[in-house]
C-alpha cells in the first residue's frame, strides 16, 4: 500500500482552503471548511471524528453496485447496506467492506486516506458507524436496548504485479520501521496457528470500598486495559464519604465483554526468499470473525495494521541492551483474510469444470492405485530385486491417509513419528 502524497494549497476566499494528495499517479483534490474550523499541522489534513463516522455511514448507506451482474445483484443494488443487514439478522455481527470501493468512491477519499494512513485511530470510529447504522436500521421499532459490536473487516484486490487498479502486497521483508502503524497488505504461508483464547474488550471494575464502578475499553492486539489506582467516588459525592485505600478496585467478571483472539505465524512465499537466504516470518493477530479461519499451509493475503507493542525481555536481552526492561516486538493487527489455498478443509483450492471432470474419470479408473504408485519418485524404477515399490506404496498411504488430529497435544505427540517416517524414507536409496 502506497502512501499518499499530500499537498495543502490556499485558493479563493482568504478563509477557505483545498487539500490535494497524489495516489496511483492521479491528482485527487478535496475542498476543505474553513481554516477557523480545523488545525493544519506540516501539511496534515485533520478531520474531526464525526465527520469521519458521517462519512462511513453515508458510504454504507449509499454505495451500490455501479457494474451489471457485480455479485449476481442488479445496478443501484445497495451493495454494504443490504450486507449490513442480512449479516446483523442472521447473528453475524460483521461488515466485510472492501478498500478498493473506498477509494473509488466519490465521496470517500479523506476516509480512506485516513483508514491507510491513521488505521488504530479510525478503524474503531467505523465500527462505532456501524452500530449507529443498526440502531437506525434494524434495532429501529424493536424492544432491543443493547447494541452489538460490530467488526469491520477489510479487503482488496491485491495483486503482486502491482497492476494500475489493485493494491500492491508487501513483502514480509519490506515491513520497516516506516510502516509502523500503517495500513499494510502482506501475503505468505500459515506455519503455526495457536489455540485460540478469550479476552475481555469491555473490562468492568467496582471499588471495593464505595461500590464505585467504572467500564475500561481495551483496544485490539496486544494492549492492555489500565486500571487506575485511585478511587474517585468519594470526590464524585462531594467527600461525603470516607476516603478509599489505594488500588481498590476488583473485576466484575459477569458483566465484562470478551472476544476471540488467535495469533498466527505467517512466512513469506518461497519465491520471496533470496537465494541462500532462510525465509522470515511475522505474526499475525486476528480476533473474533477471523478467528480459525486457516490451518498450517494455507497461502493467505492479510490486510491489517502493522503495529508494535513493548514485551518483556528475558535477562540475557536486558544485559545486552544495557539494562532496559523492554524491547519492541511489531506484528499485523490484521483487519481481513483472504484465503487462497488449505483453509480447514473447505473449497479454497479452485477447481475448474474440466478439472473436476477428469478427476471423476481418475477416481473410476481400477488401475487409479497403481498409477498413483508409478507417480511417486517416476525415475527410481521398482524390481522384484528391491523393495521399492513397498516403499512407494507406503509413501502413497502416508499421503492419502492420516485424520485430523485433535488438538495441540496429539499434534506433539504424532510429530516424532511423522519425522521418523521422513527421516527413513530419505535414506532409501536406488539398488542396482
Amino acid at each position: 500500500l502506497a502512501q499518499p502524497r499530500w499537498r495543502i494549497s490556499h485558493s479563493g476566499p482568504p478563509h477557505s482552503h483545498s487539500a490535494m494528495f497524489q495516489d496511483g499517479g492521479a491528482i485527487h483534490v478535496i475542498e476543505g471548511p474553513d481554516a477557523g474550523d480545523l488545525e493544519l499541522n506540516e501539511g496534515e489534513y485533520d478531520v474531526e471524528p464525526d465527520v469521519i463516522v458521517s462519512k462511513f455511514k453515508k458510504f454504507v448507506r449509499e454505495f451500490a453496485y455501479g457494474t451489471a451482474g457485480t455479485g449476481a445483484q442488479n445496478i443501484g443494488t445497495m451493495k454494504y447496506r443490504n450486507q449490513l443487514q442480512q449479516n446483523c439478522l442472521a447473528g453475524d455481527y460483521r461488515l466485510e467492506v472492501s478498500f478498493n470501493d473506498l477509494t473509488t468512491w466519490e465521496d470517500s477519499e479523506i476516509l480512506a486516506h485516513k483508514l491507510l494512513t491513521s488505521p488504530t485511530q479510525f478503524v474503531p470510529l467505523c465500527e462505532r458507524a456501524l452500530q449507529e447504522l443498526y440502531a437506525e436500521l434494524i434495532r429501529a421499532g424493536t424492544e432491543e436496548e443493547k447494541v452489538p459490536s460490530i467488526q469491520l473487516q477489510l479487503t482488496c484486490d491485491a495483486d503482486l504485479e502491482g497492476s494500475s487498479d489493485k493494491m500492491r502486497p508487501k513483502k514480509i521483508r519490506e515491513l520497516v520501521a516506516s510502516e509502523v502503524e500503517q495500513l499494510v497488505v502482506v501475503q505468505g504461508i500459515v506455519i503455526s496457528v495457536k489455540r485460540s483464547r478469550h479476552k475481555a474488550r469491555k473490562v468492568v471494575i467496582k471499588c471495593s470500598s464505595c461500590e464505585n464502578q467504572k467500564d475500561l475499553t481495551v483496544p485490539a492486539g496486544f494492549c492492555a486495559a489500565h486500571v487506575p489506582g485511585v478511587c474517585d467516588g468519594n470526590a464524585l459525592r462531594g467527600g461525603q464519604l470516607e476516603r478509599c485505600p489505594n488500588n481498590p478496585f476488583v473485576f466484575v467478571d459477569d458483566l465484562c465483554e470478551y472476544m476471540d483472539e488467535q495469533v498466527i505465524k505467517l512466512q513469506e512465499l518461497p519465491e520471496h526468499v533470496p537465494v541462500g537466504e532462510v525465509p522470515r516470518s511475522f505474526d499475525l493477530y486476528v480476533h473474533n470473525h477471523n478467528v480459525d479461519k486457516c490451518s498450517p499451509g494455507t497461502r493467505l493475503t492479510a490486510i491489517g495494521i502493522f503495529a508494535a507493542t513493548e514485551m518483556s525481555a528475558d535477562k540475557q536481552e536486558a544485559q545486552q541492551r544495557g539494562g532496559a526492561g523492554t524491547v519492541k516486538y511489531s506484528y499485523v493487527q490484521v483487519l481481513g483474510l483472504d484465503v487462497a489455498q488449505g483453509s480447514m478443509g473447505q473449497d479454497a483450492l479452485k477447481l475448474t469444470a474440466e478439472e473436476v471432470e477428469k478427476f471423476e474419470q481418475l477416481a473410476k479408473d481400477p488401475n487409479i492405485r497403481e498409477m498413483i504408485y508409478e507417480s511417486i519418485a517416476p525415475s527410481i524404477c521398482a524390481s522384484s530385486k528391491d523393495s521399492v515399490g513397498e516403499v512407494k506404496k507406503a509413501m502413497a498411504c502416508l499421503l492419502f491417509g492420516g485424520s485430523p488430529l485433535a488438538d495441540d497435544a496429539t499434534m506433539a505427540a504424532a510429530a516424532p513419528v511423522k519425522m521418523q517416517e521422513v527421516k527413513d524414507i530419505t535414506r532409501i536409496e536406488r539398488i542396482g
